[in-house]
């Protein structure tokens, strides 16, 4: 199977574009497009969707090798890394994730999120019996949560984010926000973020997908 580096330079030369080409329409340098192509640096995910786009593949196939490939159909496709709790956690509506390693999996998406889409996989019984272990969520980090939604949340000084239900509650004496993240499990503890626990909202569910396993 080709590199990332070796599919960036053929859908490149395929669509047409020459390097400062590309470069002038991701808004980078000719030489950061020579380093990609070159495989000595590594794509952020913000530049490879939008690479994928400018060049008329899919992101899925763009980081991993699989699903269109330059050849193919240019209709614009939305894919969301499927990542683990730790990885999630690296996420927040403003500053943009790690380079994604060549060969994580995406998910199709069916519509354009708002900000930047990740898949994550449920771990864990805290969400029974809605979500179970195994089941893949796809959260939209640029859309706000309302009341009720389902969030991914990340709280300060914990190493990986946690899938719950969002409600928020007002502020407390010190005009300071106050967030419930509740579990559907009754057996697991409600998590609260205010200005003792700090933490963040990483990103909004906007799909639930669950696989039939056979036994």
């Amino acid at each position: 199977m080709s590199t990332i580096n070796e599919r960036i330079r053929e859908a490149r030369k395929t669509s047409g574009l020459t390097i400062h080409k590309l470069a002038e329409a991701l808004g980078v340098t000719p030489s950061a497009i020579a380093q990609y192509e070159a495989g000595k640096s590594g794509l952020r995910i913000e530049t490879a969707v939008k690479m994928a786009e400018t060049l008329g593949v899919s992101l899925q196939w763009l980081i991993s090798g699989e699903g269109i490939n330059p050849t193919g159909s240019r209709e614009p496709k939305y894919y969301a890394p499927i990542v683990n709790t730790v990885q999630a956690g690296m996420w927040t509506d403003v500053i943009a994730p790690p380079a994604l390693p060549e060969g994580t999996k995406h998910l199709e998406l069916d519509d354009k999120p708002i900000g930047e889409a990740l898949a994550l996989e449920i771990d864990g019984q805290s969400m029974l019996p809605e979500f179970k272990p195994g089941d893949i969520i796809v959260v939209d980090t640029g859309l706000d949560p309302l009341p009720g939604d389902y969030v991914v949340a990340l709280i300060d000084n914990d190493n990986q984010a946690t899938f719950k239900k969002y409600r928020p509650r007002g502020e407390n004496e010190n005009g300071n926000p106050v967030i419930e993240l509740a579990p559907l499990n009754s057996d697991y503890p409600t998590l609260i973020i205010d200005e003792r626990r700090p933490g963040r909202i990483i990103g909004t569910m906007i799909e639930h997908r669950r696989y039939r396993r056979r036994r």
